[in-house]
């Protein structure tokens, strides 16, 4: 009893702790922001996204397609057993997924280890968790492809030598190596034996899964990583569409600039909620690659719009995650022996 007690205060010390350093991490990001908005000019951020407003629906629309692709992302690792997961699991999932990835520090690992939780149910721990992480090396991987696109359009025109040439080509060798990680890792089965024994410490009634074949376990996600890149393709679109949007001249290549732009802020400022502070102080910094030198406050509109659009689908998703909740509690609760049959 002591054990267990002592186990209870200490989660919930480190609760406490996670909750302490969030709220630090967004009172820190929002006074980045709040200075960079009082440089540029207050009422004129305002008055350049009052005038970007009438894409909203567009840039939305783009969002929205994103969070579709991890579906099929996630289709394409899972194979025939994708139709074991129930459909309101599949949308509640992708609903609280999207809901952490934009509100949390590190919230697209995060949102991946909901995923996984909520999978587990249906595929088995092992699985789920080789789901999850193949899905962020794709995504990774789409990332590192992207910024050497947008490395290459930035040194056609400033140089190699360029600051952010240089940052994406850093972006570059950074996600190709936390990709490559990850699928060492998978190959490891100690892992998911791992995972699978800490599933049943805390879950009362789970039983053990059955192990990954070796062959399931070393596969690289390559169709996952072609839909993920589909995805970042479309983001490229819109940040093209948002820097039209906020007056700037849209061309293919300032599309990858821009997105260029949001690549490396958003992979230096992960563990700040929806990268706060970090984007906006990259797109202020690089706004006379875009051709902004001399207008900051349509350069910093640029992250204003998108988290926009972003925080207006993230409350969305909140609201559905919660419709879904019992819904999907349903679909976990079926019988055991179905859901191991479903399994095997």
């Amino acid at each position: 009893m002591t054990s267990a007690a002592d186990d209870a205060a200490q989660q919930s010390r480190g609760n406490g702790r996670r909750i302490v350093a969030r709220v630090v991490a967004a009172v820190v990001g929002l006074a980045l922001v709040a200075y960079l908005v009082n440089g540029a000019g207050p009422e004129r951020v305002a008055a350049v996204i009052w005038q970007a407003g009438r894409w909203l629906p567009l840039i939305l629309a783009l969002e929205v397609f994103q969070v579709g692709t991890d579906f099929f992302a996630l289709r394409s690792i899972l194979g025939a057993r994708w139709r074991q997961i129930p459909a309101a699991t599949w949308v509640r999932s992708s609903a609280i997924a999207y809901a952490m990835m934009t509100l949390l520090p590190a919230g697209r690992a995060a949102g991946e280890v909901t995923r996984a939780t909520l999978f587990s149910k249906f595929v088995g721990t092992p699985r789920a968790a080789t789901t999850s992480t193949c899905l962020q090396a794709a995504y990774l991987s789409a990332n590192g492809v992207l910024s050497l696109v947008a490395c290459l359009a930035v040194a056609s025109r400033f140089g190699l030598r360029s600051p952010l040439a240089m940052l994406l080509a850093g972006n570059v060798v950074f996600q190709a190596i936390i990709a490559g990680s990850l699928l060492a890792i998978l190959r490891a089965a100690r892992i998911g034996r791992w995972l699978d024994r800490m599933r049943r410490r805390f879950v009362p009634g789970a039983k053990e899964s059955p192990p990954l074949d070796p062959e399931e376990r070393r596969r690289i996600p390559w169709r996952a990583a072609l839909v993920c890149s589909m995805g970042r393709l479309a983001q490229t679109v819109q940040y093209g569409i948002i820097l039209h949007a906020v007056g700037g001249v849209l061309t293919v290549r300032n599309a990858f600039i821009t997105h260029g732009i949001h690549l490396v802020g958003a992979t230096l400022g992960d563990m700040l909620p929806n990268q706060l502070g970090v984007t906006d102080g990259f797109f202020r910094a690089f706004g006379g690659d875009l051709g902004f030198a001399d207008e900051p406050a349509r350069a910093l509109s640029i992250a204003f719009v998108i988290r926009i659009a972003q925080l207006s689908l993230a409350a969305t998703c909140v609201i559905v995650a919660s419709m879904t909740r019992n819904a999907a509690s349903r679909d976990g609760a079926g019988p055991a022996s179905m859901r191991a049959d479903a399994r095997s």
